[in-house]
């Protein structure tokens, strides 16, 4: 993922980790300009064990052909 598409994420498509969720490569944390930024930094630690909050995208709901949405 490049960084063009990392700053057309927004909020709504981000979720807040819990606190005992591990951090892992691809999740994002907030930039200083009111936008995110892809993690770059170690992984496999507990989300609270970091000062800013982590985010993770929100898993889209494949819809499959013919299926109503």
């Amino acid at each position: 993922m490049n960084e063009a598409l990392a700053s057309a994420v927004t909020v709504k498509h981000l979720r807040p980790l819990r606190w005992n969720e591990l951090v892992r490569l691809g999740d994002f944390v907030q930039d200083g300009q009111q936008g995110f930024e892809l993690w770059d930094g170690p992984r496999g630690f507990r989300a609270d064990a970091f000062v800013k909050q982590i985010y993770r995208r929100l898993k889209s709901r494949a819809v499959r052909i013919g299926e109503s949405a």
